[in-house]
């Protein structure tokens, strides 16, 4: 998951005006790096997922600066304690909680130790999410785009305020289907089985924006075509099949304000007359230091879920690269096979007989590439 604080820089960003003489560096954009940030929600019908990371000051180039070996816990108002887990998936890494199936009556805090200083959020109660109406998309063929959205409402009157992620799988294919392959080390070219393919490729993700939405101003709690995500022509997620599982999270009011004033530091780069990082105020502290700032809010919610899969077909805006280049190789041009390879080329088609071959660049005929041979588990189609 990309971690959405990141902000943290960001909002330094969008609080540093230039002007034409001097810049100016409103008081609290130089103190704001090295901060604990505490991300996650306490979800009860899933498992509880926190990041736990350091902000970074404007300048530092760095990604996420994540912290490890930290003691991560959901305790409830009677005082049971679930502990996490850390887990590591490449640089990232995460807290897993274990709290499906846990009391929605009850309230629970997040309590995170991090090298001797405690920090915890307040109790909070847990809120029931509706379900999701539908995910659909609308296509802008003059700008040749695809834009997701959501619709949803509470029956009842009372989510108000609404928070939404979502993972993405997609599927995508070479633009040459190739049945050979070459062998570095033998220096020649062989078939290959379509089991081998290097044609069908997969690529996952997920949602890095913020995405809330309030009904608080409407005579009805309803939702209607929020937007989710938008997509050009050149992006391969619209190219075959585009699979999103959106989250959906009712959040009080309290959590959509901090939320919103995040949303506008890094969203819309904020000005002046944005909040000041320290207006920002979450629902986590210090407690082994009160003075020490915290960037967090944690919320906690039984979360409704849906997924919708969008076919490149119907969305009908994909425009395939226009940038293979291509060598024919036989007797008029016998050029050499193994340069061909390492400088960047991969065999499309090849006839021993007549030892003629032709290539092309290997962004175009590996999918490889641009994702890996990982097919979802509950992927629609059933080729390799």
């Amino acid at each position: 998951m990309k971690n959405k604080y990141k902000y943290s820089a960001i909002i330094a960003f969008g609080l540093l005006v230039v002007s034409c003489i001097t810049p100016f560096e409103p008081v609290g954009v130089r103190d704001i790096d090295n901060m604990i940030v505490i991300e996650g929600d306490i979800i009860l019908n899933d498992t509880t997922k926190v990041i736990i990371s350091r902000s970074l000051a404007l300048n530092d180039q760095n990604k996420i600066n994540y912290i490890s070996r930290a003691s991560v816990w959901v305790e409830s108002e009677s005082g049971i304690k679930y502990t996490a887990t850390e887990v590591k998936r490449g640089v990232q890494i995460q807290y897993h909680i274990k709290t499906m199936g846990l009391n929605p009556s009850m309230k629970y805090k997040l309590c995170v130790l991090v090298s001797g200083r405690r920090y915890e959020s307040n109790l909070i109660s847990v809120l029931t999410t509706p379900p999701i109406d539908s995910i659909g998309y609308k296509t802008d063929l003059e700008r040749m785009s695809v834009t997701f959205y959501v619709n949803t409402h509470d029956p009842l009157n009372s989510t108000k305020y609404y928070k939404w992620s979502f993972k993405e799988d997609w599927e995508f294919h070479s633009q040459y289907l190739s049945v050979f392959e070459y062998n570095p080390t033998t220096k020649r070219v062989n078939e290959i089985t379509m089991d081998q393919n290097r044609y069908y490729c997969w690529g996952k993700g997920v949602s890095s924006s913020i995405m809330i939405a309030s009904t608080a101003h409407l005579s009805q709690d309803r939702v209607f075509e929020k937007p989710l995500v938008s997509m050009g022509s050149s992006d391969m997620r619209v190219s075959y099949i585009y699979s999103m599982e959106l989250t959906q999270m009712a959040i009080s009011k309290e959590a959509y304000i901090y939320w919103e004033n995040i949303r506008k530091n890094s969203d819309d780069i904020g000005g002046i007359f944005s909040p000041q990082p320290s207006e920002i105020q979450g629902n986590i502290k210090c407690v082994s230091n009160p003075s020490e700032r915290v960037l967090g809010y944690i919320s906690a919610a039984v979360v409704s879920k849906k997924r919708k899969y969008a076919y490149g077909v119907d969305m009908g805006i994909y425009t395939p690269p226009k940038n293979c280049e291509s060598v024919n190789v036989g007797p008029e041009n016998p050029v050499s096979i193994e340069e061909l390879y390492l400088t960047g080329y991969d065999v499309v088609s090849y006839f021993e007989d007549t030892n003629e071959s032709y290539w092309v660049t290997k962004r175009c005929v590996d999918c490889r590439v641009y994702g890996t041979k990982n097919k979802p588990a509950f992927w629609p189609t059933n080729h390799k």
